[in-house]
Order: structure tokens, then C-alpha cells, then sequence
């Protein structure tokens, strides 16, 4: 493992939470009237593909590199797994305390066990730890795993007809209400970030890795590519069944994003040192706790300000929040030091 981060990583997961606040904010925030205009559908594709994806990549990534033991990523996954859970509780606290004083009657067990995004990948920890077990470092094998896995939805019936109120279901398939991030298709984004740290690591030789040509070139017909497949893309992330249930051709489309991002932002970086990019690797290097303090407040406000903010209500509540939680994220952190 270094002992120096990656800036590079730091930048990515830290645009990733910007992207994922205004998303947010959109979502839960915004009146009707921009939810279903042409600023909601901008703001479901930048939080689509540039934020879940990129987040469980990176993970898979960082798990090929940091080689961490079975046990280590077990016990890591199951932590994960009981943080989403609490975080489900502590983002709904408002709600919940309607429903038990009998003044709401909406379902707890499926408020509190929502396939959050730490569940998910809580349960990738524990399966890709199994994985590695059983595949060690075949790159061939994990590559036929993601198209396998891939393939899964097509195969497996539709489970939400047969058990609609299932609780523990929707954390692994089935298109639930409340399952916006079930273990299939989403490990395949895992899988995708531990195949590239192997495929880099067995077949790319160094002149490769640090040729700015090849960089120049891959990133071009990445970029062109982008720009052909753009409206697909654009069409899959605004439609919500289709995002969080999406297909071989969709997670293709977010793995060339992924590719030509990565490129893009490690230019960036290689040029830029300034306060915005600290700013943003600030974020990335304390992705969990942003994350969690901003759904805690994000959610419990939501109850009263849902879908009532207009365009300068969203302006002013993104830049609250954000560095309210960029505060309280940075108070964290020096008392967990």
C-alpha cells in the first residue's frame, strides 16, 4: 500500500460528491415544475454515471491494490453494512419519530432497510473478498464474471411479482421501490475496478502507463466515443428504472465514462494544485463521513422543504450544504485523529 494518497482518486470521489449533492437536492428539493423540466434530466445524468459507478470502481480498484486479507474485507463489508443501515435510520430520524408518535403510517422496515448505496457496497466487500478466494489474479476469468454477471437480469425472473414486500430481496435484485442500488447489476462496477488495477498491472508495460501520446490517444477516441453514445446514455439516466436497473450497453456506456474521466481528471490534476482542487480532495479523502453527514441532514430537511425550492432555493441550499457538511465533515476528522 503507499503511504502517499492518490490525488487523482481524492478528486474523482470528491467531484463524485459534489455531483451527488445537487442530485440530491433535485430530487428531494426541487418543485415539480424543475424536477420534470430540462434542469432535472441534466441533473439525474451528472449524478448518474459520474457518481455510483465511480464510487464502487474505485473501491474495486483500491481493493486489488491495497491487498488487504479475507478477513479484513469481510469484517469491512459488514461494518458497511450496519452503516447503512443506521444511516437509513438517522436520515429518516424526523419521519420516524412521526411514525411511532402515529402521525405517519408509512412501512419502518422498508424505510430503515433501503438499499443505500454503503449497503451495496458493504455486500460487494464481503462477495469480492469471496471472489478473489476463487479466482485469485486470472484477469480472463474476472472479465468473464462481469458479463456473467451481467447477463443475470436477463435470466432471473422478475422476484418483485412473486415477494413484493420482501425485505432482504431487494438488496441483491428485483426492480423494489425502494431498491435503487441492488447487488445486480451494481458489483459489476466492483468487478470493473478490480479488473483494471490487474489488466494495468500484468499487461501494461511503463512506457505505456506514463506515454502522454498514448494518454492523448486513448483519451480522444474515449472522448469521441463519449460524444457518439451521449444520448444513450443521457436516455438511461434520467429514466430511474432504467439507471438502477440498467444493462450490458449501459454499464459499457459508464465504463468508457469511467475511462475518459479518469484520463481527464489525472491531467487535471498534473496542472491544477489550488484551493478548489483541495477542496474536492478534502471530500474524496473523507468520502464516508461527507457522505453520511450530508444524507443525515440532506434527508431529515427534506421533510420540510420537499419539493417546494425554487431555482435560487436550490442555489442557495447546495452551497449551504455543501460546506456545512464540508465543515462538520472537517470537525470529524480532527476528532477522529
Amino acid at each position: 500500500m503507499e503511504k502517499t494518497r492518490s490525488r487523482t482518486a481524492d478528486f474523482l470521489k470528491g467531484v463524485a460528491l459534489v455531483a451527488m449533492v445537487q442530485l440530491v437536492l433535485v430530487e428531494y428539493f426541487a418543485q415539480p415544475s424543475i424536477l420534470h423540466g430540462l434542469l432535472g434530466k441534466i441533473s439525474l445524468f451528472a449524478g448518474g454515471p459520474p457518481v455510483a459507478p465511480m464510487f464502487l470502481a474505485i473501491m474495486g480498484y483500491y481493493v486489488a491494490h491495497q491487498h488487504h486479507g479475507f478477513g479484513y474485507e469481510i469484517l469491512r463489508g459488514i461494518k458497511l453494512i450496519i452503516l447503512g443501515v443506521l444511516l437509513n435510520a438517522a436520515r429518516n430520524a424526523f419521519l420516524l419519530f412521526e411514525i411511532f408518535s402515529g402521525k405517519n403510517n408509512t412501512d419502518i422496515w422498508h424505510l430503515v432497510f433501503g438499499t443505500d448505496i454503503l449497503i451495496l457496497a458493504g455486500i460487494s466487500l464481503i462477495a469480492i473478498a469471496v471472489v478473489i478466494k476463487l479466482l485469485r489474479g486470472h484477469v480472463l476469468a474476472y472479465l468473464g464474471l462481469i458479463v456473467v454477471f451481467l447477463l443475470l437480469q436477463y435470466i432471473i425472473p422478475p422476484v418483485e411479482k412473486f415477494h413484493p414486500h420482501s425485505i432482504v430481496i431487494p438488496f441483491f435484485y428485483g426492480k423494489y421501490p425502494q431498491a435503487q442500488f441492488p447487488f445486480i447489476p451494481w458489483f459489476a462496477y466492483v468487478l470493473a475496478g478490480y479488473t483494471f488495477y490487474l489488466f494495468k498491472k500484468f499487461f501494461v508495460a511503463d512506457q505505456f502507463k506514463h506515454s502522454k501520446t498514448v494518454k492523448i490517444v486513448l483519451g480522444s477516441l474515449s472522448g469521441l466515443l463519449l460524444l457518439l453514445s451521449l444520448p444513450f446514455g443521457y436516455s438511461v439516466s434520467v429514466n430511474h428504472t432504467l439507471f438502477y436497473h440498467h444493462g450490458i450497453l449501459f454499464f459499457l456506456f459508464c465504463v468508457n465514462y469511467l475511462f475518459w474521466w479518469l484520463l481527464s481528471a489525472r491531467a487535471i490534476i498534473e496542472r491544477v494544485d489550488n484551493k478548489i482542487t483541495g477542496f474536492l480532495e478534502f471530500m474524496g479523502k473523507n468520502v464516508t463521513a461527507f457522505y453520511v453527514i450530508f444524507m443525515i441532514l440532506a434527508g431529515n430537511l427534506g421533510i420540510f422543504y420537499q419539493k417546494s425550492e425554487d431555482y435560487l432555493g436550490l442555489a442557495v441550499s447546495f452551497v449551504m450544504l455543501l460546506l456545512v457538511t464540508a465543515l462538520l465533515t472537517r470537525l470529524w476528522e480532527r476528532v477522529k485523529n
